[in-house]
């Protein structure tokens, strides 16, 4: 064998090699990619992601609303109640908690056993430092996203790009532009003094509340309510500050929403409220607008917070200015839950959620 054909099969050999390296990317930096978060990170993510978990609520809210087949698992146990309206076979997926509130529960070993792609980061306020903490225990990358109620839209489409969905964070972002855009521009021409005052009652007696700038009640200002309780003070980043009955009494609200989730107890205060003598003394009360959101498989406006608050700001708008918004509940509520919760509501299960959303009397339902 020539010299120079050895020569022609030592250099075919190390080109061959050298492509076989460019075309297999697994292991290297051709199988990631940088994904700009919303905190302006650089966020290096596997080009391909499958697995994700996040670390509040609300952002797993939005991941099963957008793909819930990527989900490893939820923050917090669903009840029966929100299994029933949880697809299969989501409902089953465990419990990895996470960090949310006075929620501590994540477990960095537990979280890095399920190997997620990407944990994500959603919340009212860019946890950066939270974010590059837990990113550097875990060598896993984390996503911040927004968690406003306004930039929601653009919320889905940056995690459209994250996990390779981007036409369905296409149509769900859609939906939620199209919504938030209406409601904006019908509240805005209704005048202040026109504006419904409402109370929002947390705890078990009514006697907690949030100030006007909390982000519990962003649903409630953006369907053109005016909190009572703005600018109390005491307010904490958890929220739900005391209140007493004679300041509810002072304020003697138009509208009273009695909050409701899974950690809530307020139910109990949305069935006493209409035989409780101090309470029978409040207008709202009198008149019977008191209204309980519904709350399954997540409340329509709070805790948490994430996209199931697009079907809540058209039952506040709905409920506050009926001459104004006239959305068909029962028809709105059967596409949302299709559409962002994959289900199909059967009647009854329309009926049990909206029982305490309507108008009643003595708290029965007209």
């Amino acid at each position: 064998m020539s010299r120079r054909y050895l020569l022609y099969i030592l250099c075919a050999t190390l080109l061959s090699s050298s492509l076989c390296r460019a075309a297999a990317p697994s292991g290297d930096k051709a199988s990631t990619r940088i994904v700009i978060d919303m905190a302006g990170r650089r966020v290096e993510v596997p080009a391909h992601i499958h697995r994700v978990l996040s670390m509040s609520p609300m952002g797993t809210i939005l991941v099963y609303t957008l793909e819930p087949s990527m989900l490893l698992g939820w923050n917090y146990p669903p009840d029966a109640g929100e299994r029933a309206l949880l697809a299969e076979p989501y409902r089953s997926l465990p419990t990895l908690g996470g960090w949310f509130g006075k929620d501590t529960t994540g477990n960095l070993e537990k979280i890095m056993q399920v190997h997620p792609d990407v944990l994500i980061s959603m919340g009212d306020a860019f946890a950066t430092a939270q974010a590059e903490r837990v990113q550097g225990q875990t060598h896993i990358p984390v996503f911040i996203l927004d968690g406003s109620l306004e930039r929601l839209p653009d919320t889905y489409e940056k995690a459209g790009e994250l996990l390779g969905s981007a036409p369905r964070a296409a149509l769900l972002a859609a939906e939620c532009r199209r919504t938030l855009n209406e409601i904006k521009q019908k509240v805005a021409n209704i005048p202040q003094d026109k504006r419904r005052h409402y109370y929002y009652a947390e705890g078990p007696k009514g006697l907690e509340t949030e100030s006007g700038g909390s982000m519990h009640v962003e649903a409630l200002n953006f369907a053109g309510g005016v909190d009572v309780a703005t600018g109390l003070q005491g307010q904490t980043g958890y929220g739900r500050s005391p209140v007493s009955m004679e300041q509810v009494l002072r304020w003697n609200p138009e509208i009273i929403i009695s909050a409701r989730d899974h950690t809530s107890a307020a139910s109990e205060f949305y069935k006493t409220v209409w035989t409780d003598s101090a309470w029978m003394l409040v207008g709202a009360v009198r008149n019977c607008e008191v209204y309980e959101p519904p709350a399954y498989p997540f409340s329509w406006l709070d805790r948490p917070p994430s996209a199931n608050r697009i079907i809540g700001i058209k039952w506040l708008a709905n409920l506050f200015y009926p001459e104004i918004f006239r959305y068909d509940m029962r028809q709105e509520t059967r596409r949302f839950y299709e559409t962002f919760y994959h289900v199909q509501l059967t009647e009854s299960q329309i009926d049990d959620l909206l029982a305490t959303a309507v108008k009643t009397t003595g708290g029965k339902t007209r």
